[in-house]
């Protein structure tokens, strides 16, 4: 109940994924930006807010339609 909003996205996206190869994560099913924001508590524009920053720094991608987590999310945003 105490972590903020970030931290509650990445523990989402970790526990909704599976390993692929080399570190990369795949979501199992599609989730749109507001279903996330649903499940963790915030609104949708926070969670794009999120997404915005860690698709700019590389950290994840969408590939048909599904969150890729391509290297290691930072510890904190």
């Amino acid at each position: 109940a105490l972590e903020d909003v970030y931290e509650r996205v990445v523990r989402l996206l970790f526990d909704l994924s599976d390993p692929v190869e080399n570190g990369v994560r795949r979501m199992r099913e599609r989730l749109t930006q507001q279903a996330i924001a649903d499940r963790v508590g915030a609104s949708r524009e926070m969670v794009s807010r999120i997404f915005k920053d860690l698709g700019t720094g590389g950290y994840v991608t969408q590939v048909d339609g599904r969150i890729v987590i391509l290297k290691k999310l930072p510890a904190a945003w």
